[in-house]
Formats: structure tokens, C-alpha cells, sequence
């Protein structure tokens, strides 16, 4: 300990300690002189001074404060060069700041909220089945039992119209303790207050988002107090939610907020507080008591379960229970999800690798020009550590600069991202401390990536450096070439999934959702409204044919498959008509007919999965084919195939039933038009609404689901193709100046060529011969490497391969003709030397 403060205070008086060292020294050679004594035999004064330093400690910190001083100095006098530098690793870092910014915003970073690790999102699961959301009677349950949950809080999201306008406006219905528990004060009126507005006789009350509230009223404060409409029901709007609310971290922020418990009055006919079935379910969320861990309410929630299930058989699944999953973040990282992410970790990654050999073949060119200077520095005593930390130093002052302008250029690119997924304005992408450090980290690994081996080459006895370029080569070469075969599976995908054929016509369809469930209607109710609105569609000039579905083609509502297929098998409840009204080809059979109970029709893929090579008309379809107890259908038709779930299903292996009365109050309405669909869309809604005026039904074109589904291949594929440009760009620049240092070191070879008459060809053929195997390596590790990337891609490739030929060859032709172009021209100019004039130099 003793020691260790003798160094600091060494560290701290060091200037007075150097002027004391120096009288001392100067005091000996006085007397040294005075005796009659050489000078000489003093010694080494500078070795001596060095020697004292050392004895003192921290001379490593002033030869880092030399080193960073003496590489500043160098990098201003090649200003050219570190700016180009700067550059280009600044793209590379700054693709890693912005992907990791968008993962930190989305998972590691907590929303703003009171308390958020506390916080836990609950959903239901059970073997083979899982729900995100939960029945209502059942949260109140958990509520009123569990003894680990401190709070407990409910949502559910519900389009209404708001009747001045005749818009819909997304409502979120919450239990009125949401904003308290949350740590959310409104600057603007009073938030719900959870012994006022959550009974059921309360006044009707809403508050507006503060998006919505600028928008839509101007930001007007006088807001508060007033009566609005939201289907046809008077609300008094108490208040406006701050900026910065994020709520819980739903997506699609509300226009509304308002309490659950009020929901049946703004939505006619509404049982969600009272229905334990599927139709019923809300979000659940609860904070749990202060030192309970998530395993130890989950625990205490599957004993409740339990003794639910014996209150209420029906509303529980077999071997149910509740999981959690961390409720403070915006999103929490599923299994399914890790594939995905490590794709995107991967390819952000190729960019930084392309970038930091771009960065070690330009250190490499440059060093051609101080190789003077390193000779120097070696003939004065220097030892090859001692350059190599230099050289290392100004490395790390490139890859500081670079990071500080990454992080900068994360920031913009992830603006420019939230501003166009339009996203709530709580969504910060400001760097905070995991980014700043995250971008020091990638920085730090750059700098020794692409510093070290040109340091080290540099530092060599001999210094040809082919293995070094022929490294920085390969790895440029099969970077870029896995980005550019990823970008054209993307484009290619799109292509298809834009071009071919769903199996049916989404160009003449309007779909009308009247959710007739959400407003508690049964089956005779059902069949009732759906039977009118059928006959007064018809009427309506343009409308060529009406079908029924429960399930709307790409909607992602009411989804139901079956269980013990090795593969998937989504059912859609129809009726007659509908087959010829979505224009799916009939190929075997016959279509449903009134009566059919017991009856099916099977898509062609369903039948040749489960009947390989055998007519399957007349045969038994099992719904479970491990349960021997199952029900059995008959098969009576086959039809084309046709993407009802999704457009990457390649096989979309559809069962078709006739509606029953389970499925009557889920129906939507598929109306096929002669012309473009819009222009009876006002028409449809007026029809609709005007059977039932509690009713607000949606209408939308089935086209409009054809491009969201296409949407998030084109983003992936504009994503991939931007990535995959730059880093070809850099792969061009890189690869041009590692020939030019190849080219600059053998000058003098060329210029003997040239004397002794070899032509111009053969020159440059020998030079660039030795950049081919490198290219061929990269190439073909490249492919190789991507081949293995696309396997993590099958979700989003619409009907194209992993191994597509096309993107694969169109990939590595267009990288070969333009890592061409960047070699030759640097081999070309290197022709133009005057071979007197370097043979008389040498």
C-alpha cells in the first residue's frame, strides 16, 4: 500500500521531481568536471533519466500521452487519408450502432414507466397451445386471489367511430389503475382514477392521446371537459396523456384511452367483461409485490389455475398455465425470434468486417510512404514493439473518431427508420450509456482488426505483405458477396410474391368485418344480420357475388388450425359461393351445398400431403389423426392452392368446412366487384351499418392485406440491397488500394518489364494474377456462408429458394465485374510509368 501511494505522489509532483532529477544531474557532472573525469564516463544521460522514470511508475502514461500527441500529428499531416478513413469505418460502425440502437430500444432499454422491472406480461399456455391474451372473469379472479401480484392491469384495443368525423379511431380499454401504476401525471386534466371510473355506473369518460390531441384538435386545451361521440355514445374527455406515455408498449398508438369497464357502452352488445371464452380475451399485465421473482408468482398462478378450472371447466385448457414474460420493455425476446436476430447481428457484422479490411489495405498502401520514416525510426534504436504500439495508437485515435461519428450516424439512420414506421413519439433514439459503449467496444476491436496485421506487416524484416492482402481480399470479397446473395433472395422473393399468383383474386374483393361476436351475438342473430347484409349487397350495383368466411384471406384473425399434423392445416368455415366470389379454381368434386355437415373440401397441397398419389375424394379426413376418438369429415372436393394464411406459405395446405353455428358470429363478408373495389366502399359501409345501427363494421380492400403482407419482404429487401451496396462499395475502394500498394511495390519490376519489351497485357496479367485466387476464395466462402444465412431467411422467401441460382449467379457476376474494374484500374495506370526514369532512381 505504501508503495502504491509513493507512485501517486510520484504521479502527482512528477514535474517537480524532473527539475530535481536534472539539478542532481547537473550537480554530479559538475563535480565530475572538476575531478579531472571524462564527460563520458557519466554515462547516457537521457538512459539514466529514462531509468529514473521508470523507478517512479507510470511511464506508460507518458508514453501514451507521446504516442497520441505524435499520432495526431501525423494523421493532420495526411489529412486526405484520415478523412477517408474516418469515413469508412464510421459506416461500418455506424450500421452496428444503428441495429444495436434499434435492439436496445426494442429489448434492453426499459419504458418509461414507474418501476418497469417489476412489471410482467401474463398469458396462458399449455402443450401445444398458447394465447397472449386472457379472459377477463379469469384476470379478475387472479386479481382478487393472487397474494405475489401487488397490481393487476387488462387492455384490449377496439376501433370505434368518432361521429363528427365518421372515422375510426383506435379506443384502448384499460383498467382505470394503468396510468397510476404506470408513474403516468397528465399535464393537461386528470388522469382515470380507479375508485371513481372503474364502476360500472360510472360516467362514460375518455381521454385523448397527446399524438392524436395535436393532430387532430390542434392541441387545443379547451378540449377538456367537452362531450364527444364515439359510436354514437357521449363520452366526457377528462384528459390529455403525457408526450411521453408509452403505455405498456403496445404497437398502433390509440387515438382514445378509456376504462375497460366501460367498454360494453361504447361497444353494443359487448361481453368481454363476462366471457371466459376465446371471443373474450384481453392483454393481462400485473406488477408484482416487492422481492417476489416472476417463477414465484407464475407458481402461486398455476395453483389458481387450478382451482379455476374446478369454478369453470370450460374456460380452462388442459394442463393450463400462466407464464410471464418481462412486461417494463418493449418487446421480450422469444425463442423464435433468436434465428431472425442473428441473421441481422450477422450481416451488420459483414459490413464492419468489410469496412475494417477496406481500412487494413489502405493502412497498408500508406505505409509504403513511411517506410522511410520506419527505417529511421529503427537505425535511431527503436524496437519493433515500440513501432507497432505507435502505429497501433493511431489506429485507436482512427477508430475513436470513426465511433464518435457512428454513433452520430446510428442516430440519424434510426430518425429516419422511426419516422418512417411512424412510430409514437416516446420511442427515443437517443444514444444513452449501452450504446456509447457498445460503439467504444466495436470501435476498440476495429482498430485492433484492421491495425494490427498492417502494423505488424510494416514492422516485418520483409515486408512483401502478399498474405496479408491476399487476407484482407478474401475476407472483403466473401463479406460482400454473402450481402449481395442475401439482397437478391430479398428482391427476388418480392418479385415473386408481387407477381405471382396468391390463388386468388385480391385485386376485386372488398372484405366487411361487422365483429359480430364483440357484440355478443349468437348464432341465430348472426345468421340473421349476415343473411341480410348478403341480400342487400347483391342489389348494389358493381357487386357481382357475396361470400362468407371466418376467416379473412391474410387477416391473422380467428386463425385455427389442427393439431398432430407434422405439418400446418388452417381451417376457414365457409358457405356456398365462396369458392367462385375469391375465384379459387375448383379441380376435383364438387363445392358445399345447404345441408353439408359432416363434409370438406381440401386444398390441392392438403391432399397430396396426406393421400400421396391417391384420388382422395370420399376419403375420411381425421381432425386429429393421433386422437383414434376423432371426429371424421368427408372429403368432397379439391380445390386449387390458395395462401389464405400467408404469402410464404409454399404449400398452404387449406381445409375448407361449411359454417356451423360456433363460426356464424365471426363471419366477415367477401364481396367480389366488377371494377376497382374503392369506389363501392362508402356503398358497402352505409349497407352494413344501416341493419344495425350499433354496428360499426370495418371494410377494407383484400388488396390493401396483399401489400402489408408483401410490405415487410420489401423493407427486408431494400434493407439487404442498401447494405449490400455499401459494402460492395467499400469491398471496391478497399480492393482498389490494396493493388495500388501492390502495384507501388513492384515498380521497378514493371519498369524492367517495360525495357526489356514485354507487352502491356502480360504485364497486368501478371500483375492481377495474384489477386485471383484470393477473389476465387472469397467468392466461393462467400456463397458458401450465405447458402447457410438463407436457412434462417425461409420464413420471408415467397416461393423462392435458399439456394435460388439466380440471386446466387446474378450476385457473384455483378461483385466479379466490378472487384474487376476497382483491380484494373490502378494496374493500368501503373503501364503509364516512365521505366527510364524509375531504373535511373533505383
Amino acid at each position: 500500500m505504501g508503495e502504491l501511494w509513493r507512485r501517486l505522489w510520484y504521479l502527482l509532483h512528477r514535474r517537480q521531481m524532473q527539475r530535481e532529477l536534472q539539478d542532481e544531474m547537473a550537480f554530479h557532472r559538475e563535480m565530475l568536471e572538476r575531478s579531472g573525469t571524462p564527460r563520458k564516463h557519466f554515462g547516457n544521460e537521457r538512459l539514466l533519466q529514462e531509468r529514473a522514470h521508470e523507478t517512479w511508475g507510470w511511464t506508460w502514461i507518458e508514453r501514451l500521452g507521446q504516442d497520441l500527441r505524435y499520432g495526431m500529428r501525423t494523421l493532420m499531416r495526411s489529412p486526405s487519408f484520415s478523412i477517408a478513413a474516418v469515413l469508412v469505418l464510421a459506416v461500418g460502425i455506424g450500421v452496428n450502432v444503428a441495429a444495436f440502437g434499434l435492439f436496445n430500444m426494442f429489448v434492453l432499454k426499459p419504458l418509461p414507466v414507474r418501476d418497469p422491472d417489476t412489471l410482467v406480461r401474463l398469458q396462458r399456455s399449455a402443450p401445444g397451445t398458447f394465447s397472449s391474451s386472457v379472459a377477463y372473469p379469469s384476470i379478475e379472479f387472479y386479481r382478487n386471489h393472487a397474494k405475489t401480484l401487488h397490481a393487476v392491469m387488462a387492455s384490449t384495443d377496439r376501433d370505434v367511430i368518432l361521429e363528427q368525423e365518421n372515422i375510426p379511431a383506435r379506443t384502448r380499454f384499460v383498467t382505470s389503475n394503468l396510468f397510476h401504476e404506470l408513474g403516468a401525471e397528465t399535464g393537461l386534466g386528470r388522469v382515470f382514477d380507479p375508485g371513481v371510473d372503474d364502476r360500472r355506473d360510472a360516467p362514460p369518460v375518455v381521454m385523448l392521446s397527446h399524438t392524436f390531441w395535436e393532430q387532430h384538435y390542434d392541441g387545443n386545451p379547451d378540449i377538456v371537459g367537452r362531450v364527444v361521440h364515439l359510436n354514437h355514445k357521449p363520452a366526457t374527455v377528462i384528459g390529455v396523456a403525457p408526450r411521453n406515455f408509452s403505455g405498456l408498449g403496445l404497437p398502433h398508438e390509440p387515438a382514445f384511452w378509456a376504462p375497460l369497464s366501460q367498454q360494453p357502452y361504447f361497444v353494443e352488445g359487448s361481453t368481454v367483461l363476462t366471457d371466459t371464452s376465446l371471443d373474450g380475451m384481453v392483454d393481462m399485465w400485473a406488477r408484482l409485490e416487492r422481492g417476489v421473482s416472476p417463477k414465484a408468482a407464475e407458481q402461486e398462478l398455476l395453483a389458481l389455475t387450478d382451482e379455476l378450472r374446478r369454478q369453470s371447466p370450460k374456460s380452462v385448457w388442459d394442463n393450463e398455465r400462466v407464464v410471464s414474460e418481462p412486461g417494463g420493455y418493449l418487446q421480450a425476446v422469444r425463442k423464435d425470434d433468436v434465428p431472425m436476430l442473428t441473421l441481422v447481428a450477422t450481416l451488420v457484422l459483414l459490413i464492419l468486417t468489410v469496412a475494417c479490411s477496406n481500412l487494413g489495405g489502405l493502412m497498408l498502401a500508406r505505409g509504403v510512404t513511411r517506410s522511410h520514416e520506419i527505417s529511421i525510426r529503427f537505425a535511431l534504436g527503436a524496437s519493433r514493439q515500440r513501432i507497432v504500439r505507435q502505429l497501433l495508437t493511431e489506429s485507436l485515435l482512427l477508430a475513436a473518431m470513426a465511433a464518435t461519428a457512428g454513433v452520430g450516424m446510428g442516430y440519424l439512420c434510426l430518425r429516419v427508420f422511426l419516422s418512417r414506421v411512424n412510430a409514437p413519439p416516446w420511442l427515443n433514439p437517443a444514444p444513452d450509456w449501452r450504446v456509447v459503449l457498445f460503439a467504444g467496444a466495436v470501435g476498440l476491436i476495429a482498430a485492433v482488426v484492421f491495425g494490427l496485421a498492417p502494423a505488424l506487416q510494416l514492422t516485418a524484416k520483409r515486408r512483401s505483405g502478399t498474405r496479408s492482402r491476399q487476407i484482407l481480399i478474401t475476407a472483403q470479397i466473401a463479406a460482400s458477396c454473402v450481402l449481395l446473395i442475401v439482397a437478391g433472395l430479398l428482391v427476388r422473393a418480392l418479385h415473386f410474391a408481387v407477381s405471382s399468383d396468391a390463388g386468388y383474386d385480391h385485386e376485386h374483393i372488398l372484405v366487411v368485418d361487422p365483429d359480430l361476436a364483440a357484440h355478443g351475438y349468437s348464432a341465430a342473430t348472426a345468421r340473421s344480420y349476415l343473411n341480410t347484409a348478403q341480400v342487400r349487397l347483391r342489389q348494389l350495383p358493381g357487386v357481382t357475388s357475396v361470400a362468407l368466411t371466418s376467416m379473412a384471406p391474410l387477416g391473422h384473425k380467428n386463425v385455427t388450425s389442427l393439431g398432430g399434423y407434422p405439418f400446418g392445416v388452417f381451417v376457414s368455415h365457409v358457405e356456398p359461393g365462396f369458392f367462385s366470389t375469391m375465384g379459387i379454381a375448383r379441380l376435383n368434386g364438387r363445392d358445399f351445398q345447404r345441408g353439408d355437415t359432416n363434409e370438406v373440401v381440401v386444398s390441392e397441397s392438403l391432399a397430396r400431403r396426406v393421400w400421396p398419389g391417391k384420388p382422395p375424394l370420399g376419403k375420411q379426413f381425421p381432425l386429429d389423426p393421433s386422437n383414434a376418438l376423432s371426429e371424421n369429415f368427408t372429403v368432397v372436393g379439391v380445390v386449387a392452392n390458395a395462401r389464405m394464411m400467408s404469402m410464404h406459405d409454399p404449400d398452404a395446405t387449406e381445409l375448407y368446412q361449411m359454417s356451423d353455428d360456433g363460426s356464424l358470429p365471426h363471419m366477415v363478408l367477401l364481396i367480389r366487384t366488377q371494377g376497382k373495389p374503392e369506389g363501392l366502399a362508402a356503398a358497402v359501409r352505409t349497407v352494413t351499418s344501416s341493419i344495425n345501427t350499433g354496428l360499426f363494421p370495418t371494410v377494407h380492400r383484400l388488396s390493401e392485406s396483399f401489400q402489408d403482407e408483401v410490405g415487410t419482404v420489401e423493407k427486408g429487401a431494400m434493407i439487404a440491397s442498401l447494405m449490400g451496396a455499401s459494402a460492395v462499395l467499400l469491398a471496391a475502394v478497399g480492393l482498389l488500394g490494396l493493388v495500388a500498394y501492390a502495384v507501388s511495390q513492384k515498380t521497378r519490376e514493371i519498369a524492367i518489364r517495360l525495357a526489356l519489351g514485354a507487352k502491356k497485357t502480360h504485364v497486368i496479367k501478371a500483375m492481377l494474377l495474384q489477386f485471383v485466387g484470393p477473389v476465387a476464395i472469397g467468392l466461393i466462402g462467400g456463397a458458401g456462408l450465405a447458402a447457410a444465412a438463407s436457412q434462417l431467411l425461409r420464413r420471408i422467401l415467397y416461393g423462392v429458394s435458399g439456394l435460388d441460382p439466380a440471386a446466387y449467379l446474378g450476385a457473384i457476376g455483378l461483385l466479379t465485374v466490378i472487384i474487376s474494374f476497382a483491380a484494373w484500374m490502378p494496374a493500368r495506370k501503373a503501364l503509364e510509368v516512365d521505366a527510364m526514369r524509375v531504373l535511373r532512381h533505383e
